[in-house]
């Protein structure tokens, strides 16, 4: 019998969300250890047909689980769990500067809206926040992000008619105001 997953496929603006469910979903049917790459092929012979199969159920629940429009991006690894994960990680979370920086101007600008509630305002905040966390590189330390932060003070700072400077900037490997 066929199971219909519970919540949103993968689309172009819904990464953070769909990890989260499907890492989830993943773990209910014992295959996230083998997707995050904790479970390795074993070297016994007798196991690897069984792992082989469980990998081929966990790339399967993560193809059926995207949207038409990100297929493309995990076509080639349909017996490869891990390498589809890693491949949408890539595709949706840039660990540059740039989109650090979006992020941080999205977190601050938000504001209360009129028939919001506390609750829900400090909910979009944390997923802001959320955002910010996941697009820092594994070792971002405090003195990477003082510079970053003085670098785009200095960006957000320029007029309209520095856009293509700004536009340049944000795809640099490394921010900071040298």
């Amino acid at each position: 019998m066929s199971e219909t997953i519970k919540f949103a496929k993968l689309s172009n603006s819904n990464y953070n969300d769909w990890k989260s469910d499907m890492q989830a979903h993943l773990g209910e049917h014992g295959l996230w250890r083998l997707v995050c790459g904790k479970e390795p092929m074993p070297s016994k012979a007798d196991l690897v047909e069984d792992w082989e199969t469980k990998a081929i159920k966990a790339a399967s629940k993560i193809y059926l689980a995207v949207g038409k429009d990100q297929k493309v991006h995990i076509r080639e690894f349909l017996e490869d769990p891990v390498a589809m994960w890693k491949k949408l990680e890539s595709v949706h979370v840039s660990k540059k500067p740039g989109a650090r920086f979006n992020a941080y101007d999205d977190l601050f600008t938000i504001s209360k809206k009129e028939d919001e509630t506390l609750m829900d305002l400090s909910t979009r905040v944390t997923e802001a926040m959320a955002k910010i966390k996941n697009l820092r590189p594994a070792k971002f330390t405090v003195d990477e992000l003082d510079k970053e932060l003085e670098a785009m003070s200095l960006i957000r700072a320029l007029p309209a008619d520095y856009k293509h400077l700004t536009s340049a900037l944000m795809l640099l490997p490394e921010l900071d105001k040298d």
